[in-house]
């Protein structure tokens, strides 16, 4: 009879666990306008190197001139150390010009494509293709 106690908050876990599944599920580039392509500069305020995916958070200024936070939404850091990148290759009071897709709700959110200092020297995700499921 004691097994039978633990068996219904063990089956609660269980259904706990795999009911959450889909919230942690990826969401590729469904949330990005991948039919436009944005080019912005700035500066690096914090650099995240985490899973599921690097971030990038930076300061934009706008036409009028007032400062836009940004955050750069990368591949997971197991990627970009694939491609050659390091928890190095950025840091905060680097000027870049990042290029990607805006998110579609109207926050500010950019899916990297590329990023380019200023000597001309560029942070590639890929060489064309999507990453959609990376």
């Amino acid at each position: 009879m004691r097994g039978l106690r633990i068996l219904p908050p063990a089956l609660a876990a269980t259904i706990l666990l795999f009911s959450s599944v889909p919230v942690v599920a990826h969401h590729g580039a469904v949330s990005y306008d991948i039919t436009k392509m944005i080019t912005f500069k700035g500066t690096v305020t914090r650099v995240q190197w985490m899973n599921p995916h690097a971030e990038i958070e930076m300061d934009v200024n706008d036409a009028a001139g007032k400062t836009q936070k940004y955050t750069v939404e990368s591949i997971s850091p197991l990627s970009l150390t694939r491609i050659g990148w390091t928890q190095n290759s950025l840091k905060p009071g680097d000027q870049i010009s990042v290029t990607g897709n805006l998110s579609k709700n109207g926050t500010h959110i950019i899916r990297l494509k590329k990023i380019v200092f200023p000597a001309g020297n560029e942070l590639t995700i890929h060489s064309g293709e999507d990453y959609a499921d990376q």
